[in-house]
């Protein structure tokens, strides 16, 4: 190994020290990314209007500074471009608007209209003051082509269960749900 000299802090006097790893960085800007990622949110508060599944709306993907975006989206529909294994997370912010009784909503993964096993979660709400975020993590292959999609049930359609954004003053926009995607091979 070689040595190299350092600066002893608070002494301004260097020293011997030896070599046992190099890194080099590069700036932000000229790093490529070579696995896929997104990230994925929805502004709009949506209540469950059916006892049957329904498929949670995404409108904003993550800015990512003038590069093409590794995953897509089209509304529901959240498009893999890029074969791999997937890490999924996902954070759905539940809340209802009346109601006093304990009712359940759930939230699980779809890919390619086929629901995910062992993906489902549920958050039992009691009251309408009650507003909580779930979160629901997934690791799994995924082709190319492969349409995957955050899937949501509740209990009852009279009491307002689904997820909801918040606005609180001063401070950002709460989304209704973030969907974060990280390819991890």
């Amino acid at each position: 190994m070689k040595d190299f000299r350092y600066r002893i802090p608070g002494s301004g006097k260097t020293g011997p020290k030896k070599a046992t790893r190099h890194y080099t960085f590069e700036a932000a800007s000229s790093r490529e990314h070579k696995k896929a990622f997104g990230q994925f949110s929805s502004a709009v508060t949506q209540r469950s209007e059916s006892l049957k599944p329904v498929k949670i709306d995404l409108d904003t993907q993550e800015e990512i500074e003038s590069r093409t975006h590794s995953i897509d989206f089209d509304g529901c529909d959240i498009k893999i471009r890029q074969s791999g294994m997937y890490m999924i997370i996902a954070a759905p912010q539940a809340g209802r608007i009346s109601g006093s009784a304990s009712r359940w909503i759930n939230f699980w993964v779809r890919i390619n209209n086929v629901d995910l096993t062992n993906s489902n979660i549920q958050r039992i709400l009691i009251d309408c003051n009650q507003k909580d975020v779930i979160p629901l993590n997934v690791v799994m292959p995924l082709n190319t082509g492969d349409v995957l999609n955050m899937i949501m049930a509740a209990e009852t359609t009279n009491e307002g269960l689904g997820i909801e954004k918040i606005e609180p003053d001063g401070e950002p926009m709460i989304p209704s749900i973030i969907v974060t995607m990280v390819q991890l091979d």
